[in-house]
């Protein structure tokens, strides 16, 4: 198990590179040393978990300001990251030493690929995780106006979805596109992970495990089943999205529903057991986005995986 972690940390710091390239001056060097303090910490993590049991983790990730471009600030992206941490830390699942909380001028590309890193060191099998993200979103268009769809093109428009870091406006590499943010996604051991994407076309990022969908090499997705791919082609995975993937949703409306269900109202609406699902904030703040708004919230549901009516994925106890 230990090996094929490993292994996926190698793959995601080559991916990572793709984004970290033209950025030196970020003082970021993601050298060798790099990826054995890595390295060491699973080593740790492997040999502390003789008596495993399920830690909640969440990586909470908002950028709400955007340098040398301040017409595209959204002040409630960063009021509603505060409303989450404290709905978590508010519910018994939660320590706030397993949260991370990045906003603001913090949040580039590269903080980005850094703290999706801690989340893959931190987690294992018997964990919940969830992730957070809250930005401008956009299709990737080049600079003539053509849409692009980088590896592994699997875009029917032709163009992947971007979410745009802090000096998104001023470097066009400042992003992270759906493609390598669902390779993160699906390296994770956790039995349940939780994404939620609240930004204009969100709904580009409901891709299914991306070896589960494509054929790679020749091989399908049920040739890895006995193979060292066979995790990331079958996570238990919610992912939320504010909107669909050709929409647009002005303000964090979406955010702000959902987060005030899973301070308790949306288990009422739902099978009132004590318990918020991602699957009962979900319904309970499209219930009042489709009373209230133009657009339409979108979930993909695979918890438990191949059939996500027989169960629901659980974020916060309130009572």
């Amino acid at each position: 198990m230990n090996v094929i972690k490993n292994l996926k940390i190698i793959m995601a710091l080559a991916l990572s590179c793709l984004i970290i390239i033209g950025t030196t001056a970020t003082g970021v060097d993601p050298s060798l040393k790099d990826y054995q303090e890595i390295n060491n910490n699973l080593q740790e993590k492997t040999s502390n978990s003789e008596n495993p049991q399920s830690d909640y983790w969440a990586l909470l990730f908002a950028v709400g300001v955007y340098k040398n471009h301040p017409e595209q600030n959204r002040e409630s992206m960063l009021e509603e990251v505060e409303d989450l941490y404290d709905v978590l830390l508010d519910a018994p699942e939660w320590q706030a030493d397993h949260i991370h909380k990045i906003k603001g001028s913090d949040a580039t590309g590269i903080r980005l690929i850094k703290e999706l890193r801690w989340l893959l060191e931190n987690e294992d099998s018997d964990d919940i995780s969830l992730i957070y993200l809250t930005t401008h979103g956009s299709p990737l268009i080049g600079f003539r106006g053509t849409p692009i769809d980088l590896p592994p093109f699997d875009e029917s428009d032709g163009a992947d979805e971007i979410l745009v870091m802090y000096e998104g406006f001023d470097k066009w590499y400042a992003f992270i596109w759906d493609d390598l943010l669902n390779f993160f996604i699906s390296s994770l051991e956790s039995q349940g992970v939780c994404l939620i994407v609240d930004s204009c076309f969100s709904g580009g990022f409901n891709d299914r495990p991306i070896f589960a969908k494509n054929t790679i090499n020749g091989y399908t997705a049920e040739s890895f089943e006995m193979g060292m791919m066979e995790e990331l082609a079958s996570k238990g995975r919610v992912v939320l999205m504010s909107c669909q993937e050709y929409e647009s949703c002005y303000g964090s409306h979406f955010s702000d529903y959902l987060f005030g269900g899973l301070g308790g109202l949306a288990d009422i609406a739902g099978n009132s057991n004590g318990v918020n699902s991602a699957e009962e904030g979900f319904y309970f703040a499209k219930f009042w986005i489709d009373l209230l708004h133009t657009f339409t919230p979108t979930m993909l549901d695979l918890y438990p995986e191949g059939n996500p009516s027989a169960g629901e994925l659980p974020l916060t106890t309130w009572v």
